[in-house]
C-alpha cells in the first residue's frame, strides 16, 4: 500500500490544540506522528497497512498541506479535555455551538431524550454539522425536537467513546463540495483506534466533590496480525455506569423559586426568577350552571384551592383547604415542578467494535468494520399536569363534586347551587399523588463497513458499503389517561379520585402532595406511555484518486473523482394514546382531543424514506513551487471541487462548487482561504411530518385590540393568553437550504522560533432559505396586521362570532372575529442568516532543553456577528411596527443580531500545557466560555444603554481548568506498560453560571457536574 505522510503541522488541535493545516487526505498515522514535530521537521512515514482517511479532501496523498483549516485532536489532546462521554469531548472544542440535545433538555416526550448529544458548530443550526467515522457518515440518531419551532435532527455523540478515538479531526469550513448534504458548518471525522498490535485494559472510576454522583468505566481491546503481517484484526469494548443524580443536590437546580439566588444583584425580586408552576395539587376549577358567580361565597364561577392560612379565603373546603376566587393561583401556592427530578440520569453505555484488514494483493486491500453500541437511560421528571387547552369535566354526580347534587355526600353547605348540582371543569391540575414519571430511554445502534482500497496502476481507489441501524425505545411510566382518569373522578363511589383535596397545607404547598389519593384511586388512570423511533443508513461509494496525474511547474497535480448512493430512513412510532389511535372525548362537555395523555399534545406516527445520488470531482493546482525561486511566492496551491447530489424524495438537485487556495510568502508565512457553495437538504421529519397539533398559552391579539379600543385593558401587553392549538406539517414542496462560505486565514511558522505556530482564520457563512415556521405568535399577529388594513390571514382559523363576540367589536376599528380554533403553521422555506467570526490558534513544541518536553497549545474562537433576516411574512410585521399600525407590545423574536443571546456566547477558548519526562506526565487544560443574556429575563425598570443587551439577565462568563498526574511503570517486571493517571476536572469546583432556565443553568453550554476526582489504571501488553 502507498504511505502517505504528512509535511508539517499549522492547525490548532482543539482542547489539546495540537496544531495542523492538514489537507485531509492524509493518513491519519501521519497525522499523528507529525504531530510530535517541530514545524520545519519531516514527518515520519506512515504505516503502510493504515487506512487513509480522509477530510477536507479527497486525493489520496496530495500535499495540500496549509490550505484547509483543520482542527486535530490526538490521544493527548482527548485526555486532556477529561472527557468520560463523547457529548463531554465535543463540548471541548470552541467551535462547537450549543448541544441542543442533552439530558436536561429532556422535560417532553417530544423532546430528544436519554443518553444523546448533539452537534452544532459555529452555532448553524443543529443538523448542519456532518459527522463522518473513519471517512463516512454517522446514522442518525432516531429521536428528533425542535428548534426554533422546527425539527431537528443530529448523529449522537455519545456514540462515540473517547477511549476507542485515535484522533478527532474537524474541518472548520463548509465541505458541501467534497461531502454533500449536512456539512455546511464543517465535519468532523474520528478516527477510531485500529491497526493494534498487543492489548490494553483500563479501568476508569470518576466522582463528583459533594455528592453522591459517581461513575465507573471498564475496557479493554487487543488487536494482532495474520497472514504474514498481511492481515490484522484489532477487536475491543467497553462498559460505562453512571448513578445519577438528583436535581436537590444543586442549589441552583434544586427549586423553581430561584428569588433566593440573585438576592443582592440588579435582579433582585425579579418575578422570573421564580417559575413556580400555576399547575399543581391545588386544583383550579371553573363552576358551570345559571349564574354561578353569583350562587357561592366564592363570587366568581372560576376558583382555586389554597391553605386555610393564606389571605383571600372565599369559601371553606374542610381540612384546612379553601376556595379563592380567581382563574390564575397566586405565586405562594406554585408547584416546585421540578422537585425530586433527576439532574444527572442514571445511565448504562455498551459498546464494541472489530477492524479488519487483509492485503489481498500487493497492490489490494480488504477492509471491514463493525460496531455496536447500546446505550441504557433512566430518569425523573415532574409529575404529569393537564393542558391549559383540554380542560376536564367533573360531572355534577362524582362522588367529590363540591356543588353535586343537594344530599350528596361531599356537597358544600352555605352556597345556592341547584338542587340537582352542577358541572365542574377542572383546568389547572397537578397529579402529584400519582408521583413523578419514570422515564427510561434504551438505545441499540449497530454499524456495518465493508470494502476494498488500493492502486490500480498509479490510481488510489477505495469502494465501500456502508450499512448503520439505529433503535430507540422511550418508555415513560406514571403517566395520566385522561379518559380513565375523568372516569375515576367521575365515579359516585367513594374509591373515586378526588382532586378537591389539595396539598400541603401546613409546609410548603409548592412542594409535594400531604393529602394524595390512595394508589386503588390511582392505579385504574396510571399509564406507560411509548415512544419509539428507529434510523437506517445504507450507503455505497466509489471513489479514485491520483495525486500526480500531471507534472506542472509547481508540481504533482492532483484529481479525484466519485460517485455515491446513499439511502436513509426513519420512523417514530408513537404511542396509540398520543397517535390518534385512543382519543378523549369529554363524557362532561363532549369536546374531543386527539391525545389521551394529560399533559401532551398528540402526535402522529411519522416516518421516510430518502435516496440520494451524488458525484463529485476535485482538483488540486500546484501553481508555483519553492523550485521556480519567484519573489515573494514560495508556493501557491489552488483546491477546486465541485458536487452535484440530486434528492429523489423532494426531487430536488444542488450543485455546490468549491475553490481553496494557499500561498506561502516564504516559508513560515503562509496565507490561505477558500470559498465554496453549500445546502442542508430538509431532513426527513421536516418533509413527512403528516401533521402535528401542539397546545401553547398565545395572546390573541385582534381580541385583545378590541379590548383595548374599547377601554378594558390598558396595553396589549396586558393582554391575557389562552391555549391554542398550532398545526404544524411538512412538505415534499421544500427545497434545500443553501449557504455560501468564505473562509480567509494565516499560518505563522516562525524560523527564529522552532516549533512554534500560530494560525489566524476569518469565516463568514450565509444561509438562505432556511426551513423553519412562521410562529403561532406571529401568525396572530399577522391577522391582527391585516384586519387593521381590511383583509386577515388566512392561516389563523377562527370559529364564527358570537354574540359576546359581535358586541366587543362594535365601534372598533375591526371587523367583529370569533375565537382562535386553530393555526396553519406548516415548515417553509423562510428566513436568511448571516453569521461571521474568527479562528486564532497557538501550538507550541518547545525544544528539548534538558527539563523534560513541554507543548503548549491555544485555540481561541470568537463569534463576531450572528444576524437572522425576516422572511416576506416577518418582515411584513416589521415595517407595520415601525409605521406605527400595529404598537410596540408586538414583537417578532429571533431576528437581528442574536450574538451572546441565549446561549452564543462572542468569546470560547481551550488552552492546554503538557509537560513530560521519563514515567511522568503533567497535563493542564483549560476551558472558557464567554458570557450571554437570557432574555427570558427582563430588567423591571429598563436602562438606556447602547448595548441592545443591557436590559436582559447576564449570564456571566465561566473558566475551569483541569489537571492530571500520570505516572508509567517501564520495567522488565510484569508491571511493565502499567499506568497509573490522577486527574481533577474542574479544579476549582465552579457552578455553571445562574440563568432562568428548567434546571438553573444553560444545559446546551455547560455542565452541572462540578468538580471531578478522576483515577484511571491502564495496563499494556
Amino acid at each position: 500500500m502507498r504511505a502517505i505522510t504528512i509535511a508539517k503541522l499549522a492547525l490548532l488541535c482543539g482542547p489539546s490544540l495540537l496544531a495542523a493545516t492538514v489537507a485531509q487526505a492524509q493518513e491519519p498515522l501521519a497525522a499523528e506522528t507529525a504531530a510530535d514535530q517541530s514545524a520545519d521537521q519531516p514527518a515520519p512515514p506512515a504505516d503502510a497497512n493504515e487506512a487513509i482517511v480522509v477530510t477536507g479532501s479527497q486525493i489520496q496523498g496530495a500535499k495540500i498541506n496549509d490550505v484547509l483549516p483543520v482542527t486535530v485532536l490526538d490521544e493527548t489532546a482527548i485526555e486532556n479535555t477529561g472527557a468520560s462521554s463523547g457529548d463531554e469531548l465535543f463540548r471541548a472544542i470552541p467551535q462547537a455551538g450549543t448541544v441542543a440535545f442533552n439530558e436536561q433538555n429532556s422535560s417532553t416526550v417530544n423532546n430528544v431524550r436519554g443518553d444523546v448529544g448533539s452537534i452544532n458548530l459555529r452555532d448553524l443550526g443543529t443538523g448542519n454539522t456532518l459527522l463522518l467515522i473513519n471517512g463516512r457518515r454517522m446514522t442518525l440518531h432516531p429521536g428528533f425536537q425542535t428548534e426554533l419551532l422546527v425539527p431537528v435532527v443530529s448523529s449522537d455523540t455519545n456514540e462515540i467513546a473517547p477511549g476507542s478515538v485515535k484522533r478527532l479531526e474537524v474541518l472548520r469550513d463548509g465541505a458541501s463540495a467534497i461531502y454533500g448534504a449536512d456539512a455546511v458548518a464543517g465535519v468532523i471525522n474520528t478516527v477510531l483506534k485500529g491497526d493494534m498490535k498487543g492489548g490494553f485494559l483500563e479501568g476508569d472510576w470518576r466522582a463528583s466533590d459533594g455528592t453522591s454522583l459517581y461513575s465507573y468505566q471498564i475496557s479493554g481491546g487487543y488487536g494482532f496480525d495474520f497472514g504474514g503481517g498481511r492481515g490484522n484484526l484489532t477487536v475491543y469494548g467497553g462498559y460505562f455506569y453512571e448513578n445519577g443524580l438528583s436535581n436537590a443536590a444543586r442549589d441552583y437546580a434544586a427549586d423553581d423559586n430561584r428569588l433566593p439566588l440573585v438576592e443582592g444583584t440588579d435582579f433582585e425580586g425579579d418575578a422570573s426568577f421564580n417559575n413556580r408552576n400555576t399547575f399543581g395539587p391545588f386544583g383550579q376549577f371553573d363552576i358551570q350552571g345559571s349564574s354561578p358567580s353569583s350562587r357561592t361565597p366564592i363570587g366568581d364561577d372560576d376558583f382555586y384551592l389554597q391553605p386555610s392560612s393564606f389571605p383571600g379565603c372565599k369559601l371553606s373546603f374542610g381540612d384546612g383547604l379553601c376556595a379563592r376566587n380567581g382563574t390564575t393561583p397566586t405565586t405562594d401556592v406554585r408547584y416546585n415542578t421540578i422537585y425530586g427530578n433527576s439532574l444527572i440520569s442514571q445511565k448504562r453505555r455498551y459498546n464494541a467494535m472489530a477492524l479488519l484488514s487483509y492485503e489481498l494483493s500487493n497492490n489490494v486491500e480488504a477492509y471491514f468494520e463493525g460496531s455496536f453500541y447500546r446505550s441504557e437511560n433512566n430518569r425523573q421528571l415532574d409529575a404529569s399536569a393537564i393542558l391549559s387547552a383540554v380542560p376536564v369535566g367533573i360531572s355534577k354526580n362524582a362522588y367529590w363534586n363540591p356543588f353535586g347534587p343537594v344530599g350528596s355526600p361531599n356537597r358544600l353547605p352555605g352556597t345556592t347551587i341547584a338542587a340537582s348540582g352542577v358541572d365542574v371543569i377542572m383546568e389547572r391540575y397537578r397529579f402529584v399523588d400519582v408521583g413523578n414519571r419514570d422515564v427510561s430511554v434504551d438505545k441499540n445502534v449497530y454499524r456495518l463497513v465493508g470494502g476494498l482500497r488500493g492502486n490500480i496502476g498509479a490510481w488510489d481507489f477505495d469502494t465501500g458499503f456502508v450499512y448503520s441501524e439505529a433503535k430507540l425505545n422511550d418508555l415513560t411510566r406514571n403517566r395520566v389517561s385522561l379518559t380513565l382518569m375523568q372516569n375515576q373522578i367521575n365515579l359516585t363511589t367513594p374509591d373515586a379520585y378526588n382532586p378537591f383535596n389539595g396539598g400541603c397545607v401546613t409546609s410548603d404547598p409548592g412542594i409535594g402532595d400531604c393529602t394524595p389519593n390512595p394508589d386503588s384511586s390511582i392505579d385504574p388512570f396510571r399509564i406507560d406511555v411509548y415512544r419509539k423511533g428507529g434510523t437506517s443508513l445504507a450507503l455505497g461509494d466509489f471513489k479514485i484518486s491520483r495525486n500526480d496525474l500531471l507534472s506542472l511547474p509547481g508540481g504533482d497535480l492532483g484529481i479525484a473523482a466519485g460517485v455515491e448512493w446513499r439511502r436513509e430512513t426513519f420512523y417514530d412510532d408513537r404511542d396509540p394514546r398520543l397517535d390518534g389511535t385512543i382519543t378523549f372525548t369529554d363524557s362532561v362537555t363532549g369536546e374531543v382531543n386527539g391525545s389521551d395523555v394529560a399533559g401532551t399534545s398528540p402526535s402522529p406516527d411519522t416516518s421516510g424514506s430518502r435516496e440520494v445520488y451524488s458525484a463529485f470531482a476535485e482538483l488540486l493546482v500546484p501553481v508555483v513551487s519553492p523550485e521556480m525561486n519567484i519573489p515573494l511566492i514560495n508556493r501557491f496551491d489552488i483546491q477546486l471541487a465541485g458536487r452535484v447530489e440530486h434528492f429523489k424524495d423532494i426531487d430536488a438537485t444542488a450543485a455546490v462548487p468549491r475553490i481553496a487556495a494557499s500561498w506561502s510568502v516564504f516559508p513560515g508565512v503562509t496565507f490561505r482561504g477558500a470559498w465554496s457553495r453549500g445546502f442542508r437538504a430538509p431532513n426527513l421529519v421536516q418533509v413527512n411530518d403528516a401533521g402535528t397539533t401542539r397546545s401553547n398559552t398565545r395572546d390573541d391579539f385582534v381580541l385583545c385590540q378590541a379590548q383595548l379600543e374599547k377601554g378594558l385593558i390598558s396595553s396589549l401587553g396586558s393582554c391575557t393568553g389562552a391555549g391554542t392549538i398550532s398545526y404544524r406539517s411538512g412538505t415534499e414542496n421544500l427545497k434545500p437550504e443553501d449557504s455560501t462560505s468564505i473562509n480567509l486565514g494565516i499560518v505563522l511558522e516562525p524560523r527564529f522560533i522552532p516549533g512554534l505556530t500560530l494560525t489566524a482564520d476569518y469565516w463568514r457563512v450565509k444561509q438562505t432559505g432556511l426551513v423553519g415556521t412562521f410562529g403561532d405568535d406571529n401568525a396572530i399577529a399577522l391577522d391582527l396586521l391585516r384586519r387593521l388594513n381590511g383583509s386577515s390571514n388566512p392561516n389563523v382559523i377562527r370559529a364564527d362570532p358570537t354574540a359576546e363576540d359581535i358586541a366587543l367589536f362594535t365601534g372598533t376599528s375591526l371587523a367583529p372575529a370569533g375565537k382562535i380554533t386553530q393555526v396553519l403553521d406548516p415548515y417553509l422555506n423562510l428566513d436568511s442568516r448571516v453569521s461571521k467570526g474568527w479562528d486564532f490558534g497557538l501550538f507550541y513544541k518547545v525544544p528539548d532543553f534538558g527539563m523534560g518536553k513541554f507543548r503548549l497549545s491555544l485555540n481561541v474562537a470568537h463569534l463576531m456577528s450572528f444576524v437572522q433576516s425576516a422572511g416576506p411574512d416577518g418582515q411584513e410585521i416589521i415595517d407595520g411596527i415601525a409605521s406605527g399600525v400595529l404598537p410596540l407590545d408586538v414583537t417578532v423574536g429571533g431576528l437581528g443580531e442574536l450574538v451572546e443571546i441565549e446561549g452564543r456566547p462572542k468569546w470560547r477558548a481551550t488552552g492546554a500545557i503538557n509537560w513530560g519526562s521519563g514515567p511522568v506526565d503533567i497535563g493542564l487544560f483549560g476551558q472558557y466560555t464567554g458570557k450571554v443574556y437570557d432574555t427570558s429575563v427582563i430588567r423591571d425598570v429598563l436602562i438606556d444603554s447602547d448595548d441592545p443587551n443591557a436590559n436582559y439577565y447576564p449570564v456571566h462568563d465561566q473558566f475551569t481548568l483541569n489537571l492530571s498526574i500520570a505516572y508509567t511503570i517501564k520495567n522488565d517486571t510484569p508491571l511493565d506498560g502499567t499506568r497509573l493517571r490522577f486527574a481533577i476536572n474542574n479544579l476549582f469546583n465552579e457552578d455553571p453560571p445562574l440563568a432562568d432556565e428548567d434546571y438553573g443553568f444553560f444545559s446546551n453550554l455547560y455542565t452541572a457536574r462540578g468538580r471531578v476526582f478522576h483515577v484511571e489504571l491502564r495496563k499494556k501488553f
